[in-house]
């Protein structure tokens, strides 16, 4: 379980890097996102952060697993107040069943809608 939950980071890390982020310290103590990272600008000021929670398929319905996404989207929210634009993904294991669990759930956590979107990530076994 474990190597599959960091092949999932591996493939979801490479992503983001290779789109310009780098990855950074997280900033909130409380809360401990799988993957932080930020995109600079040339004055130094942070102009996006991505936030990334990897799950597997047998602990998508979880309690820690989802005191981590609301832990997120409290995040979210925060960072949307010093306007910085956020984005949070929960990345999941690219199998229609996994997917639509984890819509599921997103769904289930917030009932008004959430800046999380679910991440379907592909591995190669």
């Amino acid at each position: 379980m474990a190597e599959l939950h960091e092949a999932i980071l591996l493939r979801v890390r490479r992503k983001f890097l290779r789109g310009g982020t780098r990855e950074a310290k997280n900033p909130m103590p409380t809360y401990r996102p799988d993957v932080f990272a930020q995109t600079v600008s040339s004055g130094g000021k942070i102009s996006r952060e991505v936030l990334v929670e990897a799950e597997i398929e047998s602990t998508l319905f979880s309690d820690h697993t989802a005191e981590q996404l609301v832990l997120m989207d409290e995040y979210i929210g925060h960072r949307k107040k010093h306007s910085v634009p956020v984005k949070g993904y929960l990345a999941v294991p690219k199998k229609k069943t996994c997917v639509s669990n984890a819509k599921s759930l997103l769904t289930s956590l917030f009932p008004g809608g959430s800046k999380i979107s679910v991440l379907a990530v592909s591995i190669n076994n």
